[in-house]
């Protein structure tokens, strides 16, 4: 009987959770795409998941029994962050910020068809701040045992009923949660902007496999062949060519995208980029001035 009460009550604290969670967990529609959970951030802004938000001139937004129509305020793909900004404001009280530890109870909120979906998970690994491919910092990199599935863009709680942050999915399909203080940051930035600048090169590249004599460690195989480079960008006025196969970027070896885009975020621009360059079967040393990627 104390173990099917114990069992009970961790039942009932837990559907309470997710109860009160029903003020804060948004469900975003536009006409033609399905609906994504989101987290109502203020009374009338509403974030998300921005890969999984479809381009739309407007969406519907449904919390707890209310509806509202709202506009894009902005979206980072940096931090994965999209805002929505409510026509009518919806009075809620998000939860306080809460502190992820590996082995920590995590609750993944979302909306489903028939409402609020939930489901238990664990916090699997906390690490410090990384950055993303795009060239954002994302304040820790907290990693869930399970899978996000459809709720992701929504809240992720503690057993204490704090936010941890939103749920969404990463590389190979990594379940990783957006610490709060990662999303309020980008959060007063698209308000302000609209959008996070980010550093451009204005190169196409491509990972090709370098030969033994041009290999800067015997470690690494590959580089980044120049496919194409845009008029007028910064790689054309340092003198960057199609062809060209990129070593290293910043004195980090080139051997995928990723290594090169996150040295291009917003506190790279106009600041230099060293490139390590095999052109024509040699190395040269080219210096790149980083500029605001257009619109």
């Amino acid at each position: 009987m104390a173990a099917a009460s114990l069992l009970t009550q961790f039942s009932d604290e837990l559907t309470a959770l997710v109860d009160s969670a029903n003020g804060f967990v948004g469900r975003i529609q536009t006409e033609k795409s399905r609906p994504v959970s989101g987290i109502l951030w203020t009374s009338d802004t509403v974030v998300t998941s921005e890969q999984i938000l479809a381009d739309a001139p407007e969406y519907e937004v449904r919390i707890a029994g209310q509806a509202s129509r709202a506009t894009l305020a902005g979206r980072d793909p940096g931090t994965n962050v999209a805002v929505l900004k409510l026509q009518t404001a919806i009075t809620s009280s998000l939860p306080q910020a809460a502190e992820a530890k590996p082995g920590a109870l995590a609750i993944v909120v979302g909306t489903g068809g028939d409402g609020l979906s939930a489901h238990l998970d664990v916090i699997r690994s906390v690490g410090g701040a990384w950055e993303s491919m795009a060239g954002s910092t994302i304040d820790r990199r907290i990693r869930l045992a399970g899978r996000i599935g459809g709720d992701e863009g929504g809240p992720v709680l503690s057993a204490a009923g704090g936010l941890f942050g939103m749920s969404t999915s990463g590389a190979r399909r990594i379940s990783l949660v957006i610490p709060a203080t990662t999303i309020a940051r980008s959060v007063t930035t698209l308000l302000e902007k609209g959008g996070v600048e980010r550093g451009w090169l204005g190169v196409a590249l491509r990972p090709v496999a370098l030969p033994e004599s041009l290999r800067p460690a015997r470690e690494q195989r590959s580089g980044m062949m120049v496919m194409e480079v845009s008029d007028g960008s910064p790689a054309a006025k340092a003198g960057v060519v199609a062809g060209d196969i990129i070593l290293s970027a910043g004195n980090l070896p080139a051997m995928r995208y990723g290594a090169i885009a996150r040295q291009l975020g917003a506190n790279s621009i106009g600041k230099t980029l060293a490139l390590a360059v095999a052109r024509a079967g040699t190395v040269v040393n080219v210096d790149v001035t980083v500029e605001v990627r257009p619109a």
